[in-house]
C-alpha cells in the first residue's frame, strides 16, 4: 500500500440518525442480506443455493492532485472514457500570411479574404481515450460526496483491510492522469494562440487603418497645396473675365439704348402727329355737321372727302406706330438676349477656370471616399473572422470547464489510494458459482421507518426491510458496483478469479469470532425493529 491512503467507511448514518451503527450491526444487516436474497429451494432445473463467503473487500481508486482538485482514477481500469477533441485549424499559417502583409496592405487583404472561412469550425476532432479517469459527474459527485463525509467523520479507519489487487499501480496513475492535464494545457495553448491569432490581426488591421488615415491626411495636405498654388491664377483669370464681360455688356447697352432712343423719339414724334390727326378729324367732323344743317351739298361731299383722308392718314399713322412699338421691343429683347448670351459665355469661362480648383478637391474627396470604403471593408472583414476566432475560444473554454469538472473539490499534496469497501457474497450452487456486490450504503434512522414496519410487519420480507435499512450512497455508486462491477466479474475470469481468491481466504464466516458478531450485531437490529425473533434465529442456525 502506498503512503498515503484513505480508507473509506463502508456504511455512513445519514443525518438524522443518532444510535450508532456498530460494525457488528453492519456484519449482521450484510448476512441478513445475503441469506434472505439466496435460493432456498430447489426449483425445476436450478439446484439450491448456500453462501460459500462473506467477505469485506476494499476497491482501489487513485486520487492524483491537481491544484486545489484531484482527478479520481478506477485501479482496477474497469471504467474508461474517451474525451473528444477538436483540433484547431493552421494558425500559424493564418499569422504568417496576416504578418506577411502587415505592410503590405494588398497582401494583407488577400490573406483576409482567404482566411474569411478558416475559423468557421475546428479543422476536425480527435478521440482521446483516458483509461481508469472518471468521467462521470453523477459518480463524481458521489465521490465528493463520499470523502466529505468520511473526512466529516473523523474515524479511525486505519488498520488492515482487503484491498483488491490494482491493476493501475501509482505511476500509472500519475501517468493516465497526466494525459489529463497534458490534454487540459494543450486546449490551454490553443486559447493562447486562438487569442495571438486575434490580436495580431486587429493590430495588423489598426497598423492598416492608421495608415489609411496618414493617407488621407497627405492627401489633404497635397490638397490644399495644390488649391494654394492655382487659386491666385484662378481668382486673377476669373477677374478679368468679370471685367471683360461688364465692358462688353456695358458697350452692348449703350448700342442698344441709342438705337432705342431714336426710335423712342420717332415714335414720341409718330404721336404727336397722330394726335394731330385725331384733332383734325374732330374739326373736319364739326365743319361736315354744319353743312348738312345747311344743306350744302358741295360742302358736305368736300369735308365728307376730308374726314375720309384723315381718317385714312390716322390708320397709317397708327400702324407706324403699331410697328414702330413692336420693333423697340423687339430690340430690347433682342438686346437683352445677346447680353444674357454674352453672360452665359463668360460664365462658361469662369466655371472652367474655377473648375481647377473643383477638380483638385474632388479629387481629394475621392481619395478619401475611397479610403473610407477600404478602412471599412479592412474592418468587417477583421470583425467577421476575429467573431470567428471567438467563438472557437468559447468552445475551447467549454471545453476547459468540463475537463476541469473532471476533478473534485479535494486539495491533497500527493497521490491518495481511495480504498472503498464492498461486500463480496459468493453463492454456490451444485454445479455454479456467482456473486453478489453489496457497495457503500448510507444508513437510515429508524424512527418513523420501523413504526411503519411494526404495523404492517408481516407484509415486509427480511430482504425488503435491510433495503429500508441500508440505502445505496448514490444511483450513481450503486450503478458502478451492482452493475459495472458485477459484469466485469463475469466477463474478465483473471478478475474472477482474483476476487474468488480474495473472498475464500478472507471469508468472515470461518472468522473465529464470527458467532459473537453475528449474535451481537442481530441483537442491535432486533432491538431498533429491522428483525425478528424468529428471523434472528433462522440466521444464526443457517450460519453459527
Amino acid at each position: 500500500m502506498p503512503t498515503v491512503s484513505l480508507i473509506l467507511p463502508y456504511a455512513i448514518p445519514e443525518k438524522r440518525r443518532e444510535k450508532k451503527f456498530t460494525p457488528n450491526m453492519e456484519f449482521a444487516a450484510i448476512v441478513s442480506l445475503a441469506e434472505a436474497t439466496r435460493k432456498k429451494r430447489t426449483m425445476i432445473g436450478v439446484s439450491s443455493e448456500r453462501v460459500s463467503f462473506v467477505s469485506k473487500l476494499h476497491y482501489p481508486f487513485w486520487a492524483v492532485p491537481w491544484e486545489n482538485s484531484c482527478l479520481i482514477l478506477d485501479g482496477l481500469q474497469i471504467l474508461t472514457s474517451i474525451i473528444p477533441y477538436k483540433a484547431l485549424p493552421d494558425i500559424e499559417l493564418f499569422i504568417r500570411d496576416i504578418e506577411r502583409g502587415e505592410t503590405v496592405r494588398e497582401l494583407f487583404r488577400s490573406a483576409l479574404e482567404t482566411h474569411a472561412q478558416t475559423f468557421v469550425d475546428f479543422a476536425e476532432t480527435e478521440q482521446f481515450p483516458v483509461d481508469a479517469i472518471i468521467t462521470d459527474k453523477a459518480l463524481l459527485s458521489s465521490f465528493s460526496e463520499y470523502v466529505e463525509d468520511a473526512l466529516a467523520l473523523k474515524e479511525d479507519t486505519t488498520g488492515n483491510i482487503v484491498l483488491t489487487t490494482p491493476k493501475l499501480d501509482e505511476k500509472a496513475a500519475v501517468e493516465n492522469a497526466k494525459k489529463v492535464l497534458d490534454l487540459y494545457q494543450r486546449i490551454q495553448s490553443d486559447i493562447k494562440s486562438l487569442e495571438f491569432a486575434a490580436r495580431v490581426l486587429n493590430e495588423t488591421t489598426k497598423f492598416h487603418q492608421q495608415m489609411i488615415l496618414r493617407e488621407v491626411e497627405l492627401a489633404r495636405e497635397t490638397c490644399k497645396e495644390e488649391v494654394a498654388q492655382v487659386k491666385p491664377s484662378v481668382e486673377k483669370k476669373v477677374e478679368t473675365l468679370l471685367k471683360e464681360r461688364d465692358l462688353k455688356i456695358g458697350r452692348m447697352n449703350r448700342v442698344a439704348e441709342a438705337e432705342l432712343n431714336a426710335k423712342l423719339r420717332e415714335k414720341a414724334r409718330r404721336e404727336r402727329e397722330l394726335e394731330k390727326l385725331g384733332m383734325n378729324w374732330a374739326e373736319y367732323k364739326k365743319r361736315l355737321d354744319v353743312r348738312k344743317r345747311r344743306h350744302d351739298q358741295i360742302g358736305v361731299a368736300r369735308w365728307e372727302h376730308s374726314i375720309r383722308t384723315c381718317e385714312n392718314k390716322i390708320s397709317e399713322a397708327r400702324m407706324r406706330l403699331h410697328d414702330l412699338s413692336s420693333h423697340i421691343e423687339r430690340t430690347r429683347k433682342e438686346s437683352q438676349e445677346d447680353v444674357n448670351k454674352l453672360k452665359y459665355a463668360y460664365q462658361e469661362l469662369i466655371d472652367v477656370e474655377r473648375k481647377k480648383i473643383a477638380d483638385i478637391e474632388f479629387s481629394f474627396e475621392s481619395v478619401n471616399e475611397k479610403k473610407r470604403r477600404e478602412s471599412e471593408k479592412l474592418q468587417f472583414m477583421t470583425e467577421h473572422i476575429t467573431r470567428l476566432i471567438n467563438q472557437r475560444m468559447e468552445q475551447k473554454r467549454l471545453h476547459l470547464a468540463e475537463i476541469k469538472s473532471l476533478a473534485i473539490p479535494w486539495q491533497l499534496e500527493q497521490v491518495t489510494l481511495l480504498c472503498v469497501p464492498f461486500y463480496l457474497i459468493g453463492y454456490k450452487t451444485k454445479d455454479k458459482f456467482h456473486y453478489g456486490v453489496h457497495p457503500p450504503l448510507k444508513v437510515m434512522s429508524s424512527e418513523g421507518i420501523v413504526k411503519k414496519i411494526e404495523k404492517a410487519i408481516l407484509s415486509f420480507r427480511l430482504t425488503s426491510r435491510m433495503k429500508l435499512l441500508l440505502q445505496p450512497r448514490s444511483n450513481a455508486l450503486n450503478k458502478m458496483f451492482s452493475f459495472v462491477f458485477e459484469e466485469k466479474i463475469k466477463a474478465d475470469n483473471t478478475l474472477e478469479k482474483s476476487l474468488h481468491e480474495l473472498g475464500v481466504s478472507h471469508n468472515l464466516l470461518a472468522n473465529p469470532n464470527f458467532r459473537d458478531a453475528l449474535a451481537e450485531g442481530l441483537e442491535e437490529l432486533k432491538s431498533e425493529g429491522w428483525i425478528n425473533q424468529e428471523e434472528s434465529v433462522a440466521v444464526m442456525k443457517a450460519y453459527a
